[in-house]
């Protein structure tokens, strides 16, 4: 008798041992695994475990993401594949991986749709700064330019002569437009 007292604690010392190994490997608690392993899963198995977790337990801080093995983001998914598979799935866990990964790529849509539409407050007072100095020079330049040349003129001829020179400044700032809007930087 006294030989089987013996061995159940060294048994039972051994179990513990193990599950403590396994806890210590996977990030997942002592109790956590008894209940898989009444669940009839054998918590030993590296494979079987991994895919119990991947299938039916809820993730924990505690759970190690390079033993359970973290699914690579597809690259190039977009959001209609994305829903598709969504629809087909029936991991509650992938499920919501796979709403993760669609939310993130829509607020990344919004992002790129702002960021294409919008002009920031700095760089459209700079734009507008930069257009009002070329529109003042011009007229500066008018206002130097015109005099001499419309001296003598019959009001007729003087008209031809500021549309022409009217036109002449809108042309320059047609071509510049594109410049007016790039960064100084």
């Amino acid at each position: 008798m006294p030989a089987r007292k013996a061995n159940k604690p060294a048994k039972k010392r051994n179990t513990a041992d193990m599950l403590n190994a396994v806890a210590e490997k996977t990030g997942i608690s002592i109790s956590s695994l008894r209940i898989y392993q009444r669940n009839g899963v054998d918590i030993y198995d590296d494979d079987e475990l991994r895919e119990y977790v991947r299938t039916h337990a809820n993730r924990t801080k505690t759970l190690k993401r390079d033993w359970v093995g973290v699914e690579e983001p597809v690259e190039n998914a977009d959001i209609q594949s994305l829903k598709d598979q969504l629809l087909r799935t029936v991991d509650r866990n992938e499920a919501q991986r796979m709403k993760t990964q669609i939310d993130g790529l829509l607020s990344a849509q919004k992002l790129e749709v702002l960021n294409a539409s919008y002009i920031s407050m700095v760089d459209t007072k700079a734009a507008f700064t930069k257009l009002g100095s070329i529109i003042r020079a011009g007229i500066m330049r008018m206002q130097a330019d015109l005099p001499p040349a419309l001296e003598g003129q019959s009001p007729s001829r003087m008209a031809k002569i500021i549309g022409e020179s009217a036109e002449k400044l809108l042309t320059e700032l047609s071509e510049t437009e594109s410049e007016l809007w790039q960064s100084d930087n």
